[in-house]
């Protein structure tokens, strides 16, 4: 009867340690919405929203989500309403954005080699995903 015991409670264990390894992912993605001339001092104009796919218009923490471009020093967080800037030199860059406590590579959504002209601005979106156990 001890037997059959522990080898009940060893199959729990699993059964309950093999469900949370049953991950789902709800994928984010991103909108490069526009572009347009502004005087910026021959600089670059990156800015946008961020969205959570799950809870859209809801209210966001400041520093809900962080913002950044790829291989430089530059990142920004967003403000109470979701909204971001980050003003850089003329390039080709990638620009990540991530929620804070996120730890899934997954759920990093981003732009790849994009080009950012002098003085013009660009509206990039981002909509980030979440997991589901």
């Amino acid at each position: 009867m001890k037997k059959i015991r522990h080898a009940l409670t060893v199959f729990t264990v699993l059964v309950v340690f093999s469900s949370c390894l049953n991950r789902q992912f709800i994928d984010g993605w991103v909108d490069i919405v526009s572009s347009s001339n502004i005087m910026l001092n021959d600089s670059s104009l990156v800015f946008g929203h961020v969205y959570r796919v799950d809870r859209f218009g809801d209210y966001y923490f400041e520093n809900e989500f962080e913002i950044w471009i790829e291989n430089s020093d530059l990142k920004t967080t967003n403000d109470s309403t979701g909204k971001y800037s980050i003003k850089t030199l003329p390039g080709t860059y990638t620009i990540k954005c991530k929620s804070k406590g996120n730890e899934w590579v997954r759920l990093i959504e981003e732009v790849q080699n994009i080009d950012l002209v002098k003085n013009k601005k660009t509206e990039i979106n981002f909509y980030i995903g979440y997991t589901i156990e």
